[in-house]
């Protein structure tokens, strides 16, 4: 290949880098946004035994609908478990599909206070990263007065 040729190729890949670059930007600023978990709601699959006795093994399944009532998904999902007295437990759930959980546990010594559904989330602000999940309650409320 001579020398006159080299400039040739160069500039043909560069035209080709440039393109490909406003294409990825161009479809960046395109691309749909993030689902908004405003109006997210969780909706309990059975009845709840709320009033279980303490050391009673439980599972509770439920479903999130958002603000249009369309299933709502999302990895690192969880069931905040309100006790009477002390912090709440967070139990882990298990996935089932179109926006359908479950999870089981012991009921806490003191009871269930309440149950909303948790999804973990971060937040960093001046270079410090904290805990900031997003909280959705029941409809109709899954809670009742500590004893």
């Amino acid at each position: 290949m001579g020398t006159a040729a080299r400039p040739r190729v160069y500039t043909g890949h560069m035209r080709l880098i440039l393109l490909s670059s406003i294409v990825v930007v161009g479809l960046a600023v395109l691309a749909p946004p993030a689902v908004p978990k405003d109006g997210v709601r969780a909706i309990a699959d059975g009845p709840v035994r709320l009033t279980a006795a303490p050391g009673a093994k439980l599972r509770v399944t439920w479903h999130l609908v958002d603000a249009d009532g369309q299933p709502f998904g999302a990895s690192g999902i969880y069931l905040r478990v309100s006790r009477c007295g002390h912090k709440p437990l967070l139990i882990p759930a298990r996935e089932r599909g179109h926006g359908r959980y479950s999870a089981r546990f012991t009921v806490p010594r003191g009871g269930i206070r309440k149950l909303m559904v948790g999804l973990k989330g971060w937040r960093t602000s001046e270079g410090r990263t904290e805990r900031a999940d997003a909280i959705f309650n029941f409809v109709p409320a899954l809670g009742r007065r500590c004893a």
